[in-house]
């Protein structure tokens, strides 16, 4: 009897680790199948047992404890939100990210299981690549279909979702392309180099989201500083100056594209005309000036929408896609938690800077220094964590590159 029990219990273990990196494979591809297989390893990892042993590894890992210690701030804050119940609970179930990084930690209990997971995510972002690059050489003609009635379509810019969230990805998948070609040995290096020029190329080329492109400049030039240090000081200008004769002579024109779009936001920022009011500069300064107000601890989970409604009526009613986000996780966080919360998040930021120190996997601890790169500029631009899938992609990794912390761990 007792063997039939322990037997269940691994399975069940087995089947949250592959739950976990299903809901990971299906982030750029569809976020009701990503959902679909995270409640599948909530309930497989409830039934696989040892749960205090997994709770006191989720508590005694500084970063899962961080993530979680936000989430309550934000769900304790229901009591003073200037916000309606529903719209309170609704917005926090979209800061579900932080605690998914607890429930994830604890699976990736191995180096063998990180790179899985990794991997797997490189597997994922190839169909969209190969996807994608057969479209942009016009072998297949761009996919469409509905799902419940509402349309959907797979396209050179997007794949299965919008240029922003993909071309993010794409970024990430690079920069681990990258490492892996440096890293890896023999025959497994060309692969890698393959996905690592198509992606680059894509990235920076093809597809018109702007993030994506700033996050993958930013990460290249990380991946120098990590190889060569300080000579990278010789290496980034040479870098940059070979990316502006690229873009320059591309076709796609989609660097170029990135640059004049900035210049224009610029312009708007700058200026007076009502052109530039659902650009995100401008919104970013009318969201800025609602942190006067309730300025320590905010106005609680979901208020944003109502303070900006609120304090900037005139704004709010023509900045329409400024009405519920900020496009700015610091905005969004200090309009909600006030200073206090705004400082929880750098510090979370913070903690997982100086935690790569204790990533003994040189590949591991490569990445995750990438990824606390791609999360603080790109919470500048956009609501990384508040966002489902780019929130979820961070959840994810974080829990797998941050396991990595128990130096008798390392090498397992």
């Amino acid at each position: 009897m007792i063997l039939v029990i322990d037997s269940s219990k691994q399975f069940f273990k087995k089947a949250a680790f592959f739950c976990a990196i299903c809901s990971m494979v299906f982030i750029p591809i569809s976020t009701a199948l990503m959902n679909i297989f995270l409640f599948l390893t909530l309930i497989f990892t409830i039934f696989g047992g040892d749960l205090k042993k997994s709770l006191f590894t989720i508590w005694n890992n500084p970063i899962s404890r961080n993530t979680l210690l936000l989430f309550f701030f934000l769900a304790l804050s229901l009591i003073w939100t200037i916000a309606d119940i529903e719209t309170g609970l609704r917005v926090l179930k979209k800061y579900n990210e932080l605690w998914y990084v607890a429930l994830i930690l604890p699976l990736f209990n191995s180096n063998r299981r990180r790179d899985i997971g990794i991997n797997a995510y490189l597997i994922s972002m190839g169909i969209v690549l190969v996807g994608v690059y057969l479209m942009f050489f016009e072998i297949i003609t761009p996919i469409e279909w509905t799902n419940n009635g509402h349309p959907q379509s797979f396209t050179v810019d997007g794949g299965f979702a919008s240029h922003v969230i993909t071309n993010i990805l794409m970024a990430f998948a690079m920069y681990i392309s990258a490492h892996k070609t440096i890293l890896s040995r023999s025959f497994w290096r060309l692969p890698y180099l393959i996905f690592f020029v198509f992606s680059f190329y894509y990235v920076l080329l093809i597809s018109t989201g702007t993030s994506g492109q700033i996050l993958a400049i930013a990460l290249l030039l990380v991946l120098i500083a990590q190889y060569t240090g300080l000579k990278a000081l010789l290496i980034v200008p040479l870098l940059l100056f070979f990316i502006a004769i690229l873009g320059y002579n591309s076709e796609t024109n989609s660097l170029r594209f990135a640059t004049e779009k900035l210049s224009i936001r610029y312009h708007h920022l700058i200026s007076t005309d009502t052109a530039g009011n659902s650009t995100r500069p401008r919104i970013f300064v009318h969201a800025a000036k609602l942190l006067y107000h309730d300025k320590w601890f905010g106005s609680g989970v979901g208020s944003y929408e109502k303070k900006f409604q609120t304090y900037e009526s005139e704004f709010y009613k023509v900045a329409t896609i400024a009405r519920q986000n900020a496009h700015n996780e610091y905005l969004m966080i200090s309009n909600q938690l006030g200073i206090a919360g705004l400082i929880f998040l750098i510090y979370i930021f913070y903690k997982q800077a100086v935690s790569t120190k204790m990533i003994g996997h040189r590949e591991h601890k490569y990445l995750a220094q990438g990824l606390v790169f791609l999360i603080i500029i790109g919470c500048m631009g956009n609501s990384m964590i508040l966002d489902s899938r780019e929130g979820y992609f961070w959840a994810f990794f974080t829990a797998l590159f941050f396991s990595n912390l128990d130096k008798n761990n390392n090498n397992a």
